[in-house]
Protein backbone atom coordinates (compact mmCIF):
# COMPACT_ATOMS: atom_id res chain seq x y z
CA UNK A 1 0.00 0.00 0.00
CA UNK A 2 1.27 3.47 -0.83
CA UNK A 3 1.69 5.94 2.00
CA UNK A 4 -0.28 9.19 2.02
CA UNK A 5 1.33 12.51 2.93
CA UNK A 6 -0.44 12.53 6.26
CA UNK A 7 0.62 8.97 7.07
CA UNK A 8 4.19 9.75 6.02
CA UNK A 9 4.16 12.85 8.20
CA UNK A 10 2.98 10.83 11.19
CA UNK A 11 5.92 8.48 10.70
CA UNK A 12 8.40 11.32 10.31
CA UNK A 13 6.91 13.18 13.28
CA UNK A 14 7.96 10.28 15.48
CA UNK A 15 11.64 11.13 14.85
CA UNK A 16 12.94 13.46 17.60
CA UNK A 17 13.58 16.97 16.39
CA UNK A 18 11.33 16.80 13.35
CA UNK A 19 7.98 18.58 13.30
CA UNK A 20 5.68 20.47 10.99
CA UNK A 21 6.67 23.91 12.23
CA UNK A 22 5.65 27.29 10.96
CA UNK A 23 7.60 30.55 10.78
CA UNK A 24 8.46 32.35 14.00
CA UNK A 25 6.10 35.05 15.17
CA UNK A 26 5.28 37.14 18.23
CA UNK A 27 3.18 34.33 19.70
CA UNK A 28 5.56 31.61 18.51
CA UNK A 29 9.16 32.86 18.71
CA UNK A 30 10.59 29.37 18.26
CA UNK A 31 8.49 28.62 15.17
CA UNK A 32 7.10 25.41 16.69
CA UNK A 33 3.41 25.87 15.92
CA UNK A 34 2.24 24.45 12.57
CA UNK A 35 0.28 26.83 10.39
CA UNK A 36 -1.75 24.53 8.13
CA UNK A 37 -2.85 20.90 8.53
CA UNK A 38 -1.07 18.25 6.46
CA UNK A 39 -3.19 16.88 3.58
CA UNK A 40 -5.01 13.60 4.10
CA UNK A 41 -4.36 12.56 0.50
CA UNK A 42 -1.75 13.50 -2.07
CA UNK A 43 -4.31 15.03 -4.40
CA UNK A 44 -6.21 17.06 -1.81
CA UNK A 45 -7.21 20.47 -3.17
CA UNK A 46 -6.55 23.66 -1.19
CA UNK A 47 -9.42 25.20 0.70
CA UNK A 48 -11.63 27.57 -1.23
CA UNK A 49 -15.05 27.90 -2.78
CA UNK A 50 -17.06 24.95 -4.07
CA UNK A 51 -15.94 23.92 -7.58
CA UNK A 52 -18.21 25.31 -10.29
CA UNK A 53 -18.89 21.86 -11.78
CA UNK A 54 -20.59 18.64 -10.78
CA UNK A 55 -18.95 17.38 -7.60
CA UNK A 56 -17.13 14.07 -7.36
CA UNK A 57 -16.59 12.18 -4.12
CA UNK A 58 -12.99 13.53 -3.79
CA UNK A 59 -14.38 17.06 -4.21
CA UNK A 60 -16.79 16.50 -1.33
CA UNK A 61 -14.00 15.07 0.81
CA UNK A 62 -11.80 18.11 0.16
CA UNK A 63 -14.66 20.44 1.09
CA UNK A 64 -15.35 18.49 4.28
CA UNK A 65 -11.71 18.58 5.41
CA UNK A 66 -11.78 22.36 5.08
CA UNK A 67 -15.24 23.06 6.52
CA UNK A 68 -16.18 20.30 8.92
CA UNK A 69 -15.90 21.61 12.52
CA UNK A 70 -14.46 18.31 13.74
CA UNK A 71 -11.22 18.81 11.82
CA UNK A 72 -10.90 22.39 13.10
CA UNK A 73 -11.32 21.22 16.70
CA UNK A 74 -8.60 18.59 16.29
CA UNK A 75 -6.25 21.01 14.54
CA UNK A 76 -6.63 23.54 17.36
CA UNK A 77 -5.51 20.77 19.74
CA UNK A 78 -2.42 20.24 17.59
CA UNK A 79 -1.47 23.90 17.83
CA UNK A 80 -2.08 23.90 21.58
CA UNK A 81 0.21 20.89 21.97
CA UNK A 82 2.86 22.67 19.87
CA UNK A 83 2.63 25.62 22.25
CA UNK A 84 3.22 23.14 25.06
CA UNK A 85 6.50 22.21 23.36
CA UNK A 86 7.58 25.84 23.57
CA UNK A 87 6.59 25.99 27.25
CA UNK A 88 8.66 22.89 28.02
CA UNK A 89 11.70 24.32 26.21
CA UNK A 90 11.54 27.55 28.20
CA UNK A 91 13.60 25.82 30.91
CA UNK A 92 16.59 25.69 28.55
CA UNK A 93 16.89 29.47 28.68
CA UNK A 94 17.56 31.83 31.59
CA UNK A 95 14.86 34.04 33.05
CA UNK A 96 15.47 37.77 33.11
CA UNK A 97 13.41 40.13 35.28
CA UNK A 98 13.63 43.91 35.50
CA UNK A 99 11.91 45.75 38.29
CA UNK A 100 11.78 49.54 38.56
CA UNK A 101 9.87 51.37 41.25
CA UNK A 102 9.89 54.84 42.84
CA UNK A 103 8.69 55.29 46.41
CA UNK A 104 7.72 58.44 48.25
CA UNK A 105 8.95 58.77 51.88
CA UNK A 106 7.70 61.35 54.37
CA UNK A 107 9.22 61.63 57.85
CA UNK A 108 7.51 63.61 60.65
CA UNK A 109 9.03 64.06 64.14
CA UNK A 110 7.42 65.68 67.15
CA UNK A 111 9.36 67.14 70.11
CA UNK A 112 7.90 69.71 72.60
CA UNK A 113 11.35 70.59 74.05
CA UNK A 114 12.60 72.67 71.18
CA UNK A 115 13.80 76.29 71.29
CA UNK A 116 14.28 79.20 68.97
CA UNK A 117 17.87 80.16 68.12
CA UNK A 118 19.13 83.66 67.44
CA UNK A 119 18.15 83.39 63.80
CA UNK A 120 14.55 82.50 64.62
CA UNK A 121 14.90 78.76 63.62
CA UNK A 122 13.22 76.06 65.71
CA UNK A 123 15.84 73.68 67.06
CA UNK A 124 14.88 70.25 68.41
CA UNK A 125 11.16 70.70 67.99
CA UNK A 126 8.71 69.10 65.55
CA UNK A 127 9.97 68.63 61.98
CA UNK A 128 9.08 66.90 58.69
CA UNK A 129 10.95 65.85 55.55
CA UNK A 130 10.04 64.41 52.14
CA UNK A 131 12.17 62.34 49.78
CA UNK A 132 11.71 60.17 46.70
CA UNK A 133 13.61 56.86 46.62
CA UNK A 134 14.02 55.08 43.29
CA UNK A 135 15.42 51.60 42.67
CA UNK A 136 16.03 49.50 39.57
CA UNK A 137 16.92 45.83 39.75
CA UNK A 138 17.94 43.43 36.98
CA UNK A 139 17.91 39.73 37.93
CA UNK A 140 19.07 36.79 35.80
CA UNK A 141 18.45 33.19 36.86
CA UNK A 142 19.40 29.96 35.13
CA UNK A 143 18.93 26.32 36.05
CA UNK A 144 22.20 24.51 35.46
CA UNK A 145 21.19 21.00 36.52
CA UNK A 146 17.96 19.39 37.69
CA UNK A 147 18.60 15.67 37.45
CA UNK A 148 17.14 15.29 33.96
CA UNK A 149 13.73 16.78 34.69
CA UNK A 150 14.03 19.51 32.10
CA UNK A 151 14.89 17.04 29.33
CA UNK A 152 12.10 14.70 30.45
CA UNK A 153 9.51 17.46 30.31
CA UNK A 154 10.61 18.33 26.76
CA UNK A 155 10.32 14.66 25.74
CA UNK A 156 6.84 14.52 27.27
CA UNK A 157 5.75 17.66 25.40
CA UNK A 158 7.09 16.28 22.13
CA UNK A 159 5.20 13.04 22.72
CA UNK A 160 1.98 14.95 23.41
CA UNK A 161 2.47 16.82 20.15
CA UNK A 162 2.86 13.53 18.26
CA UNK A 163 -0.29 12.22 19.92
CA UNK A 164 -2.20 15.39 19.01
CA UNK A 165 -1.11 15.12 15.38
CA UNK A 166 -2.14 11.48 15.27
CA UNK A 167 -5.53 12.29 16.78
CA UNK A 168 -5.98 15.00 14.15
CA UNK A 169 -5.21 12.44 11.44
CA UNK A 170 -7.68 10.04 13.03
CA UNK A 171 -10.37 12.72 13.16
CA UNK A 172 -9.67 13.72 9.55
CA UNK A 173 -9.93 10.13 8.37
CA UNK A 174 -13.15 9.79 10.35
CA UNK A 175 -14.54 12.83 8.53
CA UNK A 176 -13.55 11.28 5.20
CA UNK A 177 -15.31 8.03 6.08
CA UNK A 178 -18.45 9.92 7.14
CA UNK A 179 -18.52 11.72 3.80
CA UNK A 180 -17.96 8.49 1.88
CA UNK A 181 -20.71 6.72 3.83
CA UNK A 182 -23.17 9.58 3.31
CA UNK A 183 -22.26 9.75 -0.39
CA UNK A 184 -22.75 6.00 -0.81
CA UNK A 185 -26.07 6.21 1.04
CA UNK A 186 -27.27 8.88 -1.39
CA UNK A 187 -26.13 6.78 -4.36
CA UNK A 188 -27.91 3.74 -2.92
CA UNK A 189 -31.15 5.66 -2.44
CA UNK A 190 -30.96 6.98 -5.99
CA UNK A 191 -30.39 3.42 -7.24
CA UNK A 192 -33.41 2.32 -5.24
CA UNK A 193 -35.39 5.15 -6.81
CA UNK A 194 -34.43 3.94 -10.28
CA UNK A 195 -35.44 0.41 -9.32
CA UNK A 196 -38.73 1.62 -7.89
CA UNK A 197 -39.51 3.62 -11.03
CA UNK A 198 -39.03 0.42 -13.01
CA UNK A 199 -41.20 -1.43 -10.49
CA UNK A 200 -43.97 1.17 -10.90
CA UNK A 201 -43.78 0.86 -14.68
CA UNK A 202 -43.99 -2.94 -14.48
CA UNK A 203 -46.87 -2.77 -11.98
CA UNK A 204 -48.72 -0.35 -14.26
CA UNK A 205 -48.30 -2.72 -17.19
CA UNK A 206 -49.63 -5.57 -15.08
CA UNK A 207 -52.60 -3.46 -13.92
CA UNK A 208 -53.39 -2.38 -17.48
CA UNK A 209 -53.09 -5.97 -18.66
CA UNK A 210 -55.55 -7.15 -15.97
CA UNK A 211 -57.95 -4.30 -16.82
CA UNK A 212 -57.80 -5.17 -20.50
CA UNK A 213 -58.45 -8.84 -19.87
CA UNK A 214 -61.40 -7.95 -17.61
CA UNK A 215 -62.84 -5.72 -20.33
CA UNK A 216 -62.46 -8.61 -22.75
CA UNK A 217 -64.33 -10.82 -20.30
CA UNK A 218 -61.47 -13.27 -19.76
CA UNK A 219 -60.43 -12.06 -16.27
CA UNK A 220 -62.22 -11.27 -13.05
CA UNK A 221 -62.51 -8.00 -11.15
CA UNK A 222 -60.21 -9.51 -8.52
CA UNK A 223 -57.32 -9.45 -10.98
CA UNK A 224 -57.91 -5.78 -11.76
CA UNK A 225 -58.19 -4.87 -8.05
CA UNK A 226 -55.03 -6.77 -7.23
CA UNK A 227 -53.32 -4.90 -10.05
CA UNK A 228 -54.52 -1.56 -8.68
CA UNK A 229 -53.32 -2.50 -5.19
CA UNK A 230 -49.91 -3.60 -6.47
CA UNK A 231 -49.48 -0.36 -8.44
CA UNK A 232 -50.47 1.80 -5.46
CA UNK A 233 -47.99 -0.04 -3.25
CA UNK A 234 -45.20 0.47 -5.81
CA UNK A 235 -46.03 4.19 -6.08
CA UNK A 236 -46.08 4.55 -2.29
CA UNK A 237 -42.66 2.90 -2.06
CA UNK A 238 -41.36 5.31 -4.71
CA UNK A 239 -42.65 8.32 -2.76
CA UNK A 240 -40.94 7.07 0.42
CA UNK A 241 -37.69 6.49 -1.46
CA UNK A 242 -37.70 10.05 -2.78
CA UNK A 243 -38.10 11.29 0.79
CA UNK A 244 -35.11 9.17 1.76
CA UNK A 245 -33.11 10.75 -1.07
CA UNK A 246 -33.77 14.24 0.28
CA UNK A 247 -32.70 13.15 3.77
CA UNK A 248 -29.57 11.43 2.45
CA UNK A 249 -28.65 14.55 0.45
CA UNK A 250 -28.98 16.68 3.59
CA UNK A 251 -26.79 14.23 5.54
CA UNK A 252 -24.14 14.39 2.83
CA UNK A 253 -24.18 18.20 2.85
CA UNK A 254 -23.74 18.30 6.63
CA UNK A 255 -20.96 15.69 6.48
CA UNK A 256 -19.18 18.02 4.04
CA UNK A 257 -19.60 20.94 6.43
CA UNK A 258 -22.36 22.61 4.40
CA UNK A 259 -25.92 23.63 5.37
CA UNK A 260 -28.38 20.71 5.11
CA UNK A 261 -30.52 22.51 2.53
CA UNK A 262 -27.56 22.87 0.13
CA UNK A 263 -28.31 21.46 -3.32
CA UNK A 264 -25.37 19.35 -4.46
CA UNK A 265 -24.82 18.74 -8.16
CA UNK A 266 -23.03 15.40 -8.20
CA UNK A 267 -20.96 13.94 -11.01
CA UNK A 268 -21.53 10.31 -12.05
CA UNK A 269 -19.93 7.99 -9.46
CA UNK A 270 -16.74 6.07 -10.05
CA UNK A 271 -17.04 2.37 -10.94
CA UNK A 272 -17.45 -0.08 -8.08
CA UNK A 273 -14.28 -1.25 -6.35
CA UNK A 274 -12.81 -4.44 -7.71
CA UNK A 275 -11.44 -5.66 -4.40
CA UNK A 276 -7.76 -4.97 -5.14
CA UNK A 277 -7.04 -4.64 -1.41
CA UNK A 278 -8.19 -8.20 -0.83
CA UNK A 279 -5.39 -9.58 -3.02
CA UNK A 280 -2.79 -8.35 -0.52
CA UNK A 281 -4.15 -10.65 2.16
CA UNK A 282 -5.32 -9.94 5.70
CA UNK A 283 -1.85 -10.37 7.26
CA UNK A 284 -0.27 -7.69 5.05
CA UNK A 285 -3.16 -5.30 5.67
CA UNK A 286 -2.90 -5.77 9.45
CA UNK A 287 0.84 -5.08 9.25
CA UNK A 288 0.08 -1.87 7.31
CA UNK A 289 -2.47 -0.88 9.94
CA UNK A 290 0.06 -1.26 12.77
CA UNK A 291 2.34 1.10 10.89
CA UNK A 292 -0.16 3.64 9.55
CA UNK A 293 -3.23 3.81 11.77
CA UNK A 294 -3.33 7.18 13.56
CA UNK A 295 -4.87 5.77 16.74
CA UNK A 296 -1.96 3.34 17.10
CA UNK A 297 0.51 6.18 16.53
CA UNK A 298 -1.32 8.23 19.19
CA UNK A 299 -1.32 5.32 21.65
CA UNK A 300 2.44 4.83 21.26
CA UNK A 301 3.00 8.57 21.72
CA UNK A 302 0.95 8.41 24.92
CA UNK A 303 3.27 5.65 26.17
CA UNK A 304 6.29 7.85 25.42
CA UNK A 305 4.65 10.74 27.25
CA UNK A 306 3.92 8.58 30.31
CA UNK A 307 7.49 7.24 30.42
CA UNK A 308 8.89 10.76 30.15
CA UNK A 309 6.63 11.83 33.04
CA UNK A 310 8.12 9.03 35.15
CA UNK A 311 11.60 10.43 34.53
CA UNK A 312 10.38 13.94 35.28
CA UNK A 313 8.96 12.82 38.64
CA UNK A 314 12.17 10.99 39.48
CA UNK A 315 14.20 14.12 38.79
CA UNK A 316 12.15 16.09 41.32
CA UNK A 317 13.78 14.09 44.10
CA UNK A 318 17.34 14.83 42.92
CA UNK A 319 19.54 17.85 43.70
CA UNK A 320 19.34 20.89 41.44
CA UNK A 321 21.89 23.62 40.83
CA UNK A 322 20.98 27.17 39.81
CA UNK A 323 22.99 30.31 39.18
CA UNK A 324 21.69 33.84 39.61
CA UNK A 325 22.97 37.36 39.16
CA UNK A 326 21.34 40.58 40.34
CA UNK A 327 22.31 44.22 39.94
CA UNK A 328 20.45 46.92 41.89
CA UNK A 329 20.71 50.66 41.42
CA UNK A 330 19.09 52.96 44.00
CA UNK A 331 18.73 56.74 44.24
CA UNK A 332 17.47 59.24 46.79
CA UNK A 333 15.72 62.14 45.12
CA UNK A 334 17.94 62.80 42.10
CA UNK A 335 21.25 61.54 43.55
CA UNK A 336 22.44 57.98 43.00
CA UNK A 337 22.77 56.45 46.42
CA UNK A 338 23.96 52.89 45.76
CA UNK A 339 24.84 50.41 43.02
CA UNK A 340 25.17 46.82 44.18
CA UNK A 341 25.62 43.48 42.36
CA UNK A 342 25.17 39.93 43.59
CA UNK A 343 26.17 36.65 41.93
CA UNK A 344 25.09 33.41 43.55
CA UNK A 345 25.21 29.65 43.07
CA UNK A 346 22.39 27.70 44.68
CA UNK A 347 22.26 23.97 45.44
CA UNK A 348 18.83 22.59 46.39
CA UNK A 349 18.66 19.09 47.89
CA UNK A 350 15.22 17.61 48.57
CA UNK A 351 15.34 15.77 51.90
CA UNK A 352 11.85 14.89 53.03
CA UNK A 353 8.37 15.81 51.81
CA UNK A 354 6.17 13.30 53.60
CA UNK A 355 6.91 10.68 50.90
CA UNK A 356 4.98 12.87 48.46
CA UNK A 357 7.60 12.41 45.77
CA UNK A 358 7.63 8.63 46.11
CA UNK A 359 3.91 8.50 45.54
CA UNK A 360 4.22 10.85 42.59
CA UNK A 361 6.71 8.45 41.01
CA UNK A 362 4.50 5.46 41.80
CA UNK A 363 1.52 7.21 40.23
CA UNK A 364 3.51 8.08 37.09
CA UNK A 365 4.71 4.47 36.77
CA UNK A 366 1.16 3.17 37.11
CA UNK A 367 0.03 5.59 34.40
CA UNK A 368 2.86 4.37 32.15
CA UNK A 369 1.70 0.79 32.67
CA UNK A 370 -1.87 1.82 31.86
CA UNK A 371 -0.85 3.57 28.65
CA UNK A 372 1.24 0.56 27.60
CA UNK A 373 -1.77 -1.72 28.11
CA UNK A 374 -4.01 0.72 26.20
CA UNK A 375 -1.53 0.78 23.31
CA UNK A 376 -1.60 -3.01 23.11
CA UNK A 377 -5.39 -2.97 23.31
CA UNK A 378 -5.53 -0.43 20.49
CA UNK A 379 -3.21 -2.58 18.38
CA UNK A 380 -5.34 -5.68 18.90
CA UNK A 381 -8.58 -3.84 18.16
CA UNK A 382 -7.02 -2.43 15.00
CA UNK A 383 -6.14 -5.93 13.83
CA UNK A 384 -9.69 -7.10 14.52
CA UNK A 385 -11.13 -4.11 12.68
CA UNK A 386 -8.97 -4.79 9.62
CA UNK A 387 -9.85 -8.47 9.55
CA UNK A 388 -13.59 -7.85 10.11
CA UNK A 389 -13.71 -5.29 7.29
CA UNK A 390 -11.59 -7.58 5.10
CA UNK A 391 -14.19 -10.33 5.51
CA UNK A 392 -17.04 -7.83 5.02
CA UNK A 393 -15.62 -6.60 1.69
CA UNK A 394 -15.00 -10.14 0.49
CA UNK A 395 -18.56 -11.09 1.41
CA UNK A 396 -20.01 -7.93 -0.18
CA UNK A 397 -18.24 -8.62 -3.48
CA UNK A 398 -19.47 -12.20 -3.52
CA UNK A 399 -23.01 -11.09 -2.64
CA UNK A 400 -22.93 -8.53 -5.44
CA UNK A 401 -22.29 -11.24 -8.02
CA UNK A 402 -25.26 -13.21 -6.68
CA UNK A 403 -27.47 -10.09 -6.56
CA UNK A 404 -26.76 -9.34 -10.22
CA UNK A 405 -27.60 -12.89 -11.19
CA UNK A 406 -30.77 -12.65 -9.09
CA UNK A 407 -31.90 -9.50 -10.91
CA UNK A 408 -31.25 -11.12 -14.28
CA UNK A 409 -33.26 -14.22 -13.43
CA UNK A 410 -36.05 -12.26 -11.71
CA UNK A 411 -36.37 -9.95 -14.74
CA UNK A 412 -36.68 -12.90 -17.08
CA UNK A 413 -39.14 -14.64 -14.76
CA UNK A 414 -41.35 -11.53 -14.46
CA UNK A 415 -41.40 -11.06 -18.22
CA UNK A 416 -42.32 -14.69 -18.67
CA UNK A 417 -45.08 -14.50 -16.05
CA UNK A 418 -46.49 -11.37 -17.70
CA UNK A 419 -46.46 -13.08 -21.11
CA UNK A 420 -48.12 -16.21 -19.75
CA UNK A 421 -50.88 -14.15 -18.12
CA UNK A 422 -51.40 -12.17 -21.30
CA UNK A 423 -51.70 -15.42 -23.24
CA UNK A 424 -54.22 -16.75 -20.73
CA UNK A 425 -52.08 -19.68 -19.55
CA UNK A 426 -50.91 -18.09 -16.28
CA UNK A 427 -52.64 -16.67 -13.25
CA UNK A 428 -52.48 -13.10 -12.02
CA UNK A 429 -51.17 -14.41 -8.67
CA UNK A 430 -48.18 -15.89 -10.51
CA UNK A 431 -47.59 -12.52 -12.16
CA UNK A 432 -47.77 -10.69 -8.83
CA UNK A 433 -45.33 -13.14 -7.25
CA UNK A 434 -42.86 -12.68 -10.09
CA UNK A 435 -43.34 -8.90 -9.94
CA UNK A 436 -42.65 -8.89 -6.17
CA UNK A 437 -39.57 -11.08 -6.63
CA UNK A 438 -38.22 -8.67 -9.25
CA UNK A 439 -38.79 -5.66 -7.01
CA UNK A 440 -37.01 -7.40 -4.15
CA UNK A 441 -34.10 -8.38 -6.39
CA UNK A 442 -33.64 -4.80 -7.57
CA UNK A 443 -33.66 -3.59 -3.94
CA UNK A 444 -31.03 -6.19 -3.01
CA UNK A 445 -28.81 -5.18 -5.93
CA UNK A 446 -28.90 -1.52 -4.84
CA UNK A 447 -28.13 -2.53 -1.25
CA UNK A 448 -25.25 -4.79 -2.29
CA UNK A 449 -23.69 -2.06 -4.42
CA UNK A 450 -23.88 0.22 -1.37
CA UNK A 451 -22.31 -2.54 0.75
CA UNK A 452 -19.38 -2.94 -1.65
CA UNK A 453 -18.63 0.80 -1.79
CA UNK A 454 -18.94 1.22 1.96
CA UNK A 455 -16.99 -1.94 2.85
CA UNK A 456 -14.13 -0.85 0.60
CA UNK A 457 -13.98 2.55 2.34
CA UNK A 458 -14.23 0.99 5.79
CA UNK A 459 -11.38 -1.42 5.06
CA UNK A 460 -9.22 1.48 3.82
CA UNK A 461 -10.11 3.39 7.00
CA UNK A 462 -9.30 0.37 9.16
CA UNK A 463 -5.86 0.09 7.55
CA UNK A 464 -5.25 3.83 7.89
CA UNK A 465 -5.08 4.58 4.16
CA UNK A 466 -8.47 5.98 3.25
CA UNK A 467 -6.69 8.94 1.63
CA UNK A 468 -5.26 6.58 -1.02
CA UNK A 469 -8.74 5.21 -1.68
CA UNK A 470 -9.99 8.75 -2.32
CA UNK A 471 -7.04 9.54 -4.58
CA UNK A 472 -7.93 6.45 -6.60
CA UNK A 473 -11.24 8.11 -7.55
CA UNK A 474 -9.77 11.46 -8.62
CA UNK A 475 -10.16 12.23 -12.30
Amino acid sequence: MTISRLSLFLIVAGIPGLALAGPSSHDDPRGLMPVAPPPVSAGQAPCGELPARPLTLPDLVDVALCRNPQTRVSWASVRAAAAGQGIARAGNLPTVDLSVGPSFVRNDSFNSGGFVDSNGQIIGGSSSSNQVNTSASLAVRYLLFDGGGRAARIEAADARQRAALALYADAAQGVVLNVVTAYNSLLANRAVETANIANVAFARQSRDLAAGRKTAGVATSADQLQGETSLAQAELTLIQTRGNIRTAAAQLAVAAGLPPQTTLDLAPPAPLASGDMLRRGADALIADAERLRPDIVAARANVDNANANVRAQQSAGRPSVSVSATNTLSAVDTSIDRNSGVVGLSLAIPIFSGWNQRYNIASARAEAERQTALAEQTRQQAGLSVYSNYVALDNALASLVTARALVASATESAALAQGRYKAGVGTFADLLNAQSALAGARQQLAQNEFNVRTANAQLARAVGGIGEAIDGERR
